[in-house]
């Protein structure tokens, strides 16, 4: 669902991420839980997978399946969404160490994926020679149909993390409220990866405590599926979880000078997961700051 919209796939690979998707998620909840020792090595591997077999399928000729998209469709779900959300808050509740934990966690957790996706087109790299190296797709959905699929993602997210059905409305709403924000900067602050998150962080804040304030609900569970869209959304506004696939090339093509210095470039995914998470944590801050002078409650907005 989050392929055609956070990355631009067509409508040929959102059954493909699909497919490819259900292999991460049988890895992750039916392999992973048997084996501690796998749980340990189950991000490189999943992302290992998920990048060969895209390569795989984005190489065949004239299938117009993307790469690039059904890459990162295929991992949008084992991103640090959650990961960051919780650092966040913590970060705004003073609990500095653990907040800061987990942000760093999460950025190193982002380069275990950009590593494994490197590693992934590398090993397809060398048993096809013509192998894929398409990042951003030549066709997309019209603008219009994203619309449609950021509310049945934002829907599943929330099943997934165990939410009410009373609760789906105001998840779900928030949620696209969140990505029309981040839609709509994107368009005059391309550059700005980090302002644009910050922005629709606090349009989700505003949204989230006033949900808590009104309804006497729990501002974080309505966020949730909000965030987890934000973190994709950021992430593929420079496509920075597929700088690994240059990499991949120079090191099955390339001299060590160029491995060298591609290396360097893949860990631009991990400087691109702070902004992101910089930007969330700013947008939550700023809209505790203009909420909470109004209302009953003075206590914190954001509580775990």
């Amino acid at each position: 669902m989050v392929t055609p919209f956070a990355f631009g796939g067509d409508w040929v690979n959102i059954p493909i991420s699909f497919c490819i998707g259900i292999c991460v998620g049988v890895l992750q909840f039916l392999v992973a839980p048997k084996s501690n020792l796998y749980s340990n090595v189950f991000e490189i591997t999943a992302s290992i997978v998920v990048s060969f077999c895209a390569r795989a399928l984005g190489s065949i000729g004239n299938s117009n399946i993307c790469f690039g998209s059904v890459c990162q469709g295929s991992l949008a779900l084992i991103l640090p969404g959650y990961i960051i959300l919780c650092g966040s808050l913590e970060l705004q509740n003073k609990s500095l160490l653990s907040g800061s934990v987990r942000m760093i966690y999460a950025i190193i957790y982002s380069l275990f994926l950009s590593f494994g996706i490197t590693l992934g087109a590398a090993l397809f790299a060398w048993c096809y020679n013509g192998a894929s190296s398409e990042t951003t797709c030549t066709k997309n959905v019209p603008d219009i149909y994203k619309l449609i699929w950021v509310p049945v993602f934002s829907t599943l997210l929330a099943l997934i993390n165990q939410a009410h059905w009373s609760q789906l409305f105001v998840m779900t709403s928030i949620s696209c409220l969140g990505y029309l924000t981040t839609y709509y900067s994107g368009k005059h602050f391309s550059s700005s990866t980090e302002f644009c998150a910050s922005l629709a962080a606090f349009v989700i804040g505003i949204l989230g405590n006033l949900y808590s304030r009104v309804y006497s609900g729990l501002a974080v569970s309505a966020i949730l599926p909000a965030i987890f869209v934000q973190v994709p959304s950021g992430i593929a506004s420079k496509s920075s979880l597929l700088t690994g696939v240059q990499t991949a090339n120079k090191i099955v093509n390339g001299t060590t000078t160029q491995v060298e210095e591609s290396n360097t470039n893949a860990l631009s995914f991990g400087v691109q997961m702070v902004q992101v998470a910089i930007g969330v944590t700013v947008g939550l801050f700023a809209s505790t700051l203009v909420i909470y002078p109004f209302g009953k409650k003075k206590t914190g907005l954001f509580t775990l």
